[in-house]
C-alpha cells in the first residue's frame, strides 16, 4: 500500500463524503490510460464486474456460456447468478488459458457468450476467439483480474471485447482494499452498469424534490455494487505506481525464465512476442510438484498452487471428463513467489533452490 493511499483515502475521510463520489469519477477516469477505453464502471469487486457483464451481455435464465475451469469461482458464479449454464471448454497447457479449438464443438442454441480468463495476466488468443464468436454471433467478455496492464498485439486488454472486466482486490496490481472495474466499448453498456451498480437508478440524472428526496423511476432490476470513494482513493493512488509493479514483475518473470528453461522437470509456460503479460503469477509446469513444494516450503519460499480447477465444485455439476489438458495442468502446474517486495537477492535463492532438484 502505497503512501499516497494512505493520504489520499485520510482526505476522503476527512472530507465528510465518503459515498460513490467525484473520487470514484476520478478513479474511472484514470482508469482509461490502462483499459484503453474511456467508458469505465467502478464497483465493488470483480465478481460484481463480471455479473454485470453477463447482464450486459444479454445472459439470461437457461442460457449457456463457454468458458474455463481453469480460475476463481467468481468466473462462472457470475454465470450462475443470472441462471444461466457455464460449459466448460478445454485449456491450452502451455498457457493456462481457454483453447479456442474446444470452443466451437460445444456451441449449441443455448450459447449466448463467451467468458475468457487472462491466467496469470497473459492474453488469450483473442483474435481466435473472436473469430469463433463473430461466426457463431457470441457476446465476448474478458476476466481480466489478472490481467491489469496486460496488452494483446499492440491493444490494451479493455480495449478488445465490447466487456472486460478487472479486480481491484487485495493482492492485485491495483489495489483499493477491494474493488473491481467493467470496461467497454460504448457508452451504452457503461451507462447501463452505472445504474445497475446502484439499484437501477441513474443518480447523475436524478430530478431534484422539494422534498428533499430525488425522484426517479426504476425500470430494471439493479444491485448494491457501487464503489465508494474510500476504495476510490485508494485505487487512484495505486494506480500510479501500476508501471512500477508491471515493471518489477516483468523483471521476476523474465530472471525466473531465463534461469529456470533448461531445468530438467520444469516446462515454462508460453511467452509470445505479440503480447504482454501483466504477470500477476509466475506459472510453470512441474513433473513431481509436491516434491516441489515440500522442498520450497522446507526452505522458506511460498510456493503454491493458484486456483485449483473449479468445475470440481457441486455447484457447478462436478469434475468433467472431457478436459485432457486441464487434467494435466491441474497436476502439474505451480506458481513461484512473484511480488514487488521480491528482491533480487530473493529471486536468485528461488532459482538456485530449484536448480538444486527436488
Amino acid at each position: 500500500m502505497s503512501e499516497e493511499a494512505v493520504a489520499l483515502a485520510s482526505s476522503v475521510l476527512r472530507s465528510g463524503y465518503v459515498g460513490e463520489g467525484p473520487m470514484v469519477a476520478r478513479l474511472e477516469s484514470a482508469f482509461a490510460q490502462v483499459s484503453g477505453t474511456q467508458w469505465n464502471a467502478a464497483v465493488n469487486s470483480g465478481t460484481s464486474a463480471l455479473h454485470l457483464a453477463m447482464i450486459a451481455g444479454g445472459v439470461g435464465s437457461g442460457d449457456e456460456v463457454i468458458t474455463t475451469a481453469q480460475t476463481m469461482m467468481a468466473t462462472s458464479h457470475a454465470i450462475l447468478m443470472q441462471r444461466a449454464v457455464p460449459v466448460f471448454a478445454d485449456v491450452q497447457l502451455h498457457t493456462g488459458n481457454i483453447d479456442p479449438q474446444d470452443i466451437e464443438h460445444r456451441i449449441t442454441e443455448r450459447t449466448r457468450a463467451l467468458l475468457v480468463v487472462h491466467w496469470a495476466g497473459y492474453p488469450c488468443d483473442m483474435e481466435e476467439i473472436h473469430a469463433v464468436a463473430r461466426k457463431h454471433k457470441l457476446v465476448v467478455v474478458e476476466d481480466a483480474a489478472h490481467a491489469v496492464g496486460a496488452r494483446y498485439r499492440g491493444a490494451a486488454v479493455g480495449s478488445l471485447s465490447p466487456l472486460t472486466c478487472f479486480s481491484f482486490q487485495a493482492i492485485k496490481h491495483v489495489c483499493c482494499g477491494d474493488g473491481g472495474m467493467l470496461s467497454t466499448l460504448n457508452a451504452e453498456h457503461r451507462e447501463r452498469a452505472a445504474r445497475l451498480r446502484w439499484f437501477g437508478i441513474d443518480r447523475a440524472r436524478r430530478v431534484p424534490s422539494i422534498l428533499g428526496e430525488a425522484e426517479w423511476n426504476v425500470t430494471e432490476l439493479g444491485y448494491k455494487y457501487q464503489m465508494n470513494d474510500i476504495a476510490a482513493a485508494i485505487g487512484v493512488a495505486n494506480l500510479a505506481h501500476l508501471g512500477a509493479t508491471l515493471g518489477r514483475h516483468r523483471e521476476i518473470a523474465r530472471r525466473y525464465r531465463q534461469a529456470l528453461a533448461s531445468v530438467p522437470g520444469i516446462t515454462l509456460l508460453d511467452s509470445k512476442d505479440d503480447r504482454e503479460s501483466a504477470c500477476w503469477l509466475f506459472t510453470m509446469l512441474a513433473e513431481r510438484r509436491v516434491d516441489l513444494l515440500r522442498m520450497l516450503h522446507a526452505k522458506g519460499i511460498a510456493g503454491s498452487v493458484v486456483h485449483m480447477r473449479i468445475d470440481t465444485n457441486d455447484v457447478y455439476g462436478g469434475r468433467r471428463d472431457d478436459l485432457p489438458n486441464l487434467d494435466r495442468f491441474t497436476e502439474l502446474h505451480v506458481s513461484l513467489p512473484i511480488h514487488t517486495g521480491l528482491s533480487d537477492d530473493d529471486v536468485d535463492y528461488v532459482i538456485a533452490a530449484i536448480k538444486g532438484g527436488w
